[in-house]
């Protein structure tokens, strides 16, 4: 299957592409913590196009109100763990469900490769949440946008498959966001925007 193949070939080269950043030499070290605090408001005013999805998103957890800015991306990289999480169970369900015999070669492909996607997502958003937690803001941010290729790259991948609409696009549009909103905040900790 061709697309099986693509998949396969964007596959190989994201892996080569994260071993080699990975092997580019020594962890930076941790960058400061910015000075200034912000609100979730301020912070999510930084996440373009996704303001309201943002502060219900911050909002929803307690700890907001006092987190620094590495506290707010935190919370923002946990929820987008959660949703990929959630969405990976859903693949997993809707791929095994037997009322789904007749699914096409096409959708179980799609289906398949999106689940190793978002494992693959949870695994790099969880392991953001680390560097976050030890200072590593750049590897924070370079593992989040992982995530959200990922995301991504599922999406592409089943465009062609007419019952991936109702099942998937909305699903990968806001784990796409949620990562976008993480993004958005860790980016604060190196400073405002000029």
């Amino acid at each position: 299957m061709a697309s099986g193949a693509s998949f396969a070939g964007v596959r190989a080269v994201l892996s080569v592409f994260l071993v080699a950043a990975a092997s580019a030499g020594p962890a930076p070290a941790p960058t400061a913590a910015p000075s200034r605090k912000y609100s979730v408001e301020e912070a999510c005013k930084q996440a373009a196009g996704h303001h309201d999805l943002c502060v219900a998103t911050l909002s929803a957890d307690p700890s907001t109100k006092t987190a620094n800015t590495a506290g707010l991306a935190r919370v923002a990289i946990q929820a987008a763990q959660r949703n990929a999480s959630e969405t990976a169970t859903y693949l997993s369900s809707i791929y095994d469900d037997d009322s789904l015999e007749n699914k096409t070669a096409q959708l179980q492909q799609c289906l398949e490769d999106c689940g190793e996607r978002y494992e693959s997502a949870v695994e790099q958003l969880s392991d953001a949440t680390s560097a976050v937690d030890s200072g590593a803001f750049s590897e924070s941010e370079a593992l989040v946008a992982a995530s959200q290729a990922e995301v991504k790259l599922c999406q592409r991948g089943c465009q062609a498959v007419p019952d991936q609409r109702n099942i998937l696009t909305a699903r990968n549009r806001e784990v796409d966001q949620l990562c976008s909103i993480a993004l958005a905040i860790i980016k604060l900790i190196r400073g405002p925007p000029s």
